[in-house]
């Protein structure tokens, strides 16, 4: 068997090394469109001569642009505040300039249909979107509206899911549309509330219920299940607090001018993927509360849904705030292909020189399964099922590195076996003179 050299050994060495870094650039996604490279909350800070659009763009760009979340050709469901039938201007409802503003947004991202829908149980759906300023805006778009009217949806709209981690409801019945979506994004508002005192991101999505006056039975802690893995589970959560209602009914028509009291003006829209931590950056900033104090955050932080910690999150890069307008520092994830590694003119192995298109951060949740009975089934709190370990941060950690130690291995091997005998004092002479070039 031919003998190596040390000074051969050396430099198939450093050859293996170069095709480590090589196969590592071609298989790993850059570091751009990694979801660590992005805040769980961006929070956009604006003023009164800022509107929704830039307001909503500036949050949005914080997280990476709404690339991120919705791609061409999905069908994306909007479940906007529609409920209360008061003016635009009143933390009542979502902002119609707003809704208006997403709508486009998700349409410019490709989106081949969007669905809004929300639960209108005090008042006719007329006198809701009309009063409320929704239904002028919705005008001229191609959008498809699922408003029902009354407390329970009518049955061929609705459909039963599991809730595999629901610890009070195990099943529940929701809006069929909203589970069939490829992208759920939950649009709330920051305002006071008359049973759970504040509602924001994590009580809203009992908007997509087929009966959410069902969900009383265990209020607090059904919030919290809504909002565990499932087929109704929100990709994305915008809370508006471009004004906030701070105390009593949760709708009537007093503003920022008529009744300072009840309605401020923040000028804020948060935008994330951690509703417990945007619920918990709202009872802080926008009413003074700990988090822990609304039953239903501390449920869902329990549960493992998000983190109730907004100093720690700030600290670690969770929770970022931008300035409504100006340019983000965070990657946008329509960032461009990685280069090309520079690889020094050593023997490279062999393999696809392509570099791979990238893989969106967000991961879609299953498809929806029809099922036959829609209904909402309560169970005793506690029973929880077992955790499911995810296998991805092993393989993206442990085999590909792996594999490009096998690859840059083999070039060595292949590299030396090709040689027909022992090297020459000259032969030594000419690595030596590669090794200084």
């Amino acid at each position: 068997m031919p003998t190596i050299t040390r000074r051969q050994f050396l430099a198939h060495a450093a050859g293996a090394a170069a095709g480590l870094e090589l196969a590592r650039g071609l298989v790993q996604p850059h570091p751009l469109a990694r979801a660590d490279a992005f805040p769980a909350v961006a929070v956009a800070q604006g003023s009164n001569a800022d509107t929704a659009e830039v307001l909503l763009r500036t949050a949005l760009d914080g997280l990476g642009g709404i690339g991120r979340f919705v791609q061409p050709g999905q069908t994306v469901a909007i479940k906007p505040n529609a409920t209360w039938a008061y003016p635009p201007g009143t933390a009542s409802s979502t902002d119609p300039d707003l809704l208006r503003a997403l709508i486009q947004m998700v349409r410019e991202a490709g989106a081949k249909r969007i669905i809004l829908m929300d639960r209108c149980t005090l008042w006719t759906t007329a006198e809701s979107l009309g009063e409320s300023g929704i239904g002028v805006a919705l005008e001229g778009l191609d959008v498809e509206k699922i408003f029902p009217d009354g407390a329970l949806a009518p049955r061929q709209m609705c459909t039963s899911i599991e809730l595999p981690k629901g610890k009070a409801f195990p099943k529940i019945g929701v809006l069929k549309a909203a589970i069939e979506a490829d992208v759920r994004i939950n649009l709330a508002v920051a305002k006071s509330h008359l049973v759970t005192k504040y509602t924001m991101c994590l009580k809203h999505m009992m908007g997509f219920l087929e009966n959410p006056g069902a969900l009383h039975a265990q209020l607090e802690q059904g919030i919290a299940d809504i909002n565990t893995e499932s087929k109704m589970q929100a990709h994305l959560h915008i809370l508006e607090a471009i004004r906030v209602r701070l105390q009593g009914q949760a709708g009537n028509s007093d503003n920022e001018i008529t009744n300072p009291q009840r309605v401020k003006r923040p000028n804020q829209v948060l935008a994330g993927t951690d509703p417990v931590l945007i619920d918990a950056y709202g009872l802080v900033n926008f009413f003074g509360r700990k988090p822990k104090e609304l039953l239903h955050v501390l449920f869902a932080a329990e549960a493992g849904l998000g983190e109730m910690d907004i100093e720690k999150a700030a600290a670690d890069g969770r929770l970022r705030t931008f300035t409504a307008g100006q340019p983000t520092r965070t990657p946008t994830a329509t960032a461009t292909r990685p280069p090309t590694p520079t690889v020094p003119p050593t023997p490279t192995p062999p393999g696809p020189t392509a570099t791979p298109t990238l893989v969106p951060t967000h991961t879609p949740l299953p498809t929806a399964a029809a099922i036959a009975t829609p209904g909402i089934v309560a169970k005793k709190a506690g029973a929880a099922g077992p955790a499911v370990a995810d296998p991805a941060p092993f393989l993206r950690g442990a085999l590909i590195p792996a594999a490009a130690v096998v690859l840059g291995a083999g070039a060595v091997v292949r590299n030396h076996l090709g040689r027909t005998g022992p090297t020459t004092p000259q032969q030594e002479d000419d690595h030596a003179s590669d090794d200084q070039g």
